[in-house]
């Protein structure tokens, strides 16, 4: 696959099969998780907290971050206490 560059539509490239210019379509981002009213408001609330505490990250980022925390809470805190390095920030 020899990438020809990202476009607005997706990536293009060129099939070393049959030499032809095919494209890999961009994510369909309304195909996400569904939020209630609530859960949105909560999700922005997060977001905004987090780009201001750290504003040198990108929106797609802290979008991603707030996501996973909020479908998969468990597992992330459980990631978060398995980290040493992290852990030292808390007095436990």
């Amino acid at each position: 696959m020899s990438i020809l560059g990202l476009q607005p539509e997706g990536l293009t490239y060129v099939n070393e099969e049959t030499g032809e210019q095919e494209l890999i379509p961009r994510a369909n981002v309304q195909d996400g998780y569904k939020y209630t009213i609530e859960q949105t408001e909560k999700k922005e609330h997060l977001m905004m907290m987090c780009l201001q505490k750290f504003p040198a990250l990108d929106k797609m980022t802290v979008e991603l971050f707030c996501d996973r925390y909020m479908n998969h809470k468990e597992e992330m805190e459980a990631e978060m206490r398995n980290d040493k390095e992290y852990m030292k920030k808390f007095k436990v």
